[in-house]
């Protein structure tokens, strides 16, 4: 699977529209898979959220040591995933979604750019999930 990417134009700042259609088409396979409710996909979110005002909080007086510290916890979001997919864990089926997150979140941890962008879509997706009835 090719690296998720998310700039048009990473120096400016300028995200790729085509992020948006490719969170749309991520939602509509998390539907169909129907394996995840709305409330393990809020939670995790919810999470990711947390680390997101944390890191905002941190990044003014020191961006690349917010950074460094959000990475880790990143990784550990990682490692909840993977045992949330263990033979009687709640994610056990929900395979496009582990995917999914996972993707994002190994996309996420390679800039504060792409964190922030990272963010965006996984909101975008969350939306269209959520616009799909689940």
């Amino acid at each position: 699977m090719p690296t998720l990417e998310f700039y048009k134009d990473k120096e400016k700042g300028v995200l790729d529209p085509a992020i948006f259609q490719r969170a749309q088409e991520v939602a509509e396979e998390l539907v169909r898979e129907d394996e995840l409710k709305s409330s393990q996909f809020r939670n995790y979110f919810a999470e990711l959220r947390a680390l997101e005002n944390r890191f905002e909080r941190e990044r003014r007086s020191d961006e690349a040591l917010a950074f460094a510290r959000l990475v880790p916890q990143l990784e550990l979001l990682k490692a909840k995933l993977a045992y949330n997919t263990r033979a009687q864990g709640p994610l056990k089926n929900a395979r496009r979604f582990v995917a999914f997150l996972k993707e994002a979140l190994e996309a996420g941890q390679r800039s504060p750019k792409d964190f922030e962008a990272m963010m965006k879509y996984v909101e975008a997706v969350l939306a269209y999930f959520y616009a799909r009835g689940k």
